[in-house]
């Protein structure tokens, strides 16, 4: 059962959130909400897309991603988990971002599945900011060299950074929201990047404010607890 309600309201409650930070900072003039859909039931979807709530979602699961992709919604979606190579070919042709390419084999794998179907895939190279052994991603002092390299690909356009950020006090994360802002502000001007992905719901107003994010992935703000679907985050 969908609390449409609900749902109405954490949505418009999000933008306003993001509104005022815009006031705030100056760093970008338009931000993209991403609705962070997993575990949601399909029907929450259509009903998104029927009364066109947000424009843009995004799956951390492959199968997920391919059960609620359908050609006749208006929704643009874009993958935002952890991409395994050998499931690369299942989403191609069906996302407009992938945000997660944290390698130069999986950018080399989305580069030859893309070329078999005849179309560009717009990814963004995955900066881990915590060096955390336990996430993926290039280290920000790897970047640069990252986007070089995986621009030469011919059917690859790298449209900008997605940061992964450590579990952290607002103190820690204002450091580093801080660092990745000016690094990516170098690199968008010799890259001519278009996107920095950065803040989910516990963040990304810190994300907005500091690093001058233009896309936040937001789950539990807008869908609320997992479980109340039956199903944990």
């Amino acid at each position: 059962m969908i609390d449409k309600e609900a749902l109405i309201v954490n949505i418009e409650s999000c933008r306003l959130r993001v509104r005022s930070c815009l006031s705030m900072a100056n760093t970008c003039d338009e931000v993209m909400i991403v609705g962070a859909s997993k575990t949601m039931p399909s029907e929450v979807v259509d009903y998104i897309n029927d009364h066109q709530l947000l424009s843009v979602l995004g799956e951390n699961k492959v199968s997920e991603l391919v059960d609620k992709y359908k050609s006749s919604h208006d929704i643009k979606w874009h993958f935002i988990g952890n991409l395994q190579s050998n499931k690369v070919k299942q989403i191609i042709g069906k996302v407009n971002l992938i945000h997660s390419v944290d390698r130069n084999s999986l950018a080399d794998e989305i580069n030859k599945q893309a070329k078999k179907i005849g179309i560009t895939a717009n990814i963004l190279v995955q900066v881990n900011m915590g060096k955390e052994k336990s996430k993926s991603g290039f280290f920000i002092e790897e970047l640069d060299r990252a986007i070089t390299e995986i621009s030469k690909l011919s059917n690859v356009h790298v449209s900008g950074v997605m940061a992964v950020m450590p579990i952290a006090d607002d103190d820690t994360l204002i450091s580093l929201y801080k660092e990745l802002g000016t690094e990516y502000n170098k690199l968008k001007v010799k890259h001519d990047l278009q996107y920095l992905s950065a803040g989910m719901t516990n963040d990304f107003e810190l994300a907005i404010i500091y690093a001058g994010s233009n896309i936040v992935r937001i789950g539990r703000a807008i869908f609320g607890e997992r479980s109340i679907y039956g199903k944990n985050e």
